[in-house]
Formats: structure tokens, sequence, C-alpha cells
């Protein structure tokens, strides 16, 4: 009896690349907030931190829609789940995939 495998963005070793686009989309939200709260001291760096979040943020998505990628087919598996699920549970659905949203491929025929 063999255990079923936890994750299928686990197991195909990929789970690094989903914390480093969440540390680049909480460095977005900080720079968001950094840039409003700058508004109650003079606003002197409103500018600069609402571009530096915009540019983070378009750059996070951009990376992580190009690396993360099914192991049988190369499909870019966040522009899969961002085109086919609501957008306000890709993210979850994503991190709980058992199989590729393309191809169908399953952990058990990843070796």
């Amino acid at each position: 009896m063999s255990a079923k495998p936890s994750n299928w963005i686990v197991e195909t070793g990929q789970i690094w690349k989903l914390y480093v686009a969440v540390a680049g989309f909480t460095g977005t939200l900080l720079c968001f907030t950094l840039g409003i709260f700058s508004l109650s001291t003079g606003g002197g760096r409103f500018l600069a931190l609402i571009a530096c979040g915009l540019f983070l943020g378009c750059a996070t998505f951009l990376w992580f829609t190009m690396v993360l990628r099914c192991p049988h087919c190369a499909n870019k598996l966040v522009w899969t789940m961002v085109s086919s699920r609501p957008h306000s549970s890709w993210v979850v659905d994503l991190a709980a995939l058992e199989c590729c949203p393309a191809c169908g491929g399953r952990l058990d025929r990843l070796s």
C-alpha cells in the first residue's frame, strides 16, 4: 500500500518557485503599503514606491508564468490556471494540483 503523493508541484520539485513568487508578491504589497503610508509624511517617495511595487509585481507574475511548467508536456501551468479558473481561486487551485491541467500528467508517471 503506497501513500498518495501530497501535491503535484511538491513532488515535481517546483515548490520553491511558488515560494519565490509569494515572496515577490509580498514585496509588491509592502511597496504599495509603504507608498500609501509615505503620503502621511509628505509623499516624497510615493511615486517611487508605487513604481517599484508595480515593477516587482509585474516581474514576479511574468517570471512565475514562465518558470512553472509541466515536466510531461512543458505547459505553462500558471497561465493555464489563470486563463481557466476564477480570479479568486487560481492560486489555491494551483497549489492543490494533483495532475497537469493540460495533459493530465500524474505523479505516478514522472519516473
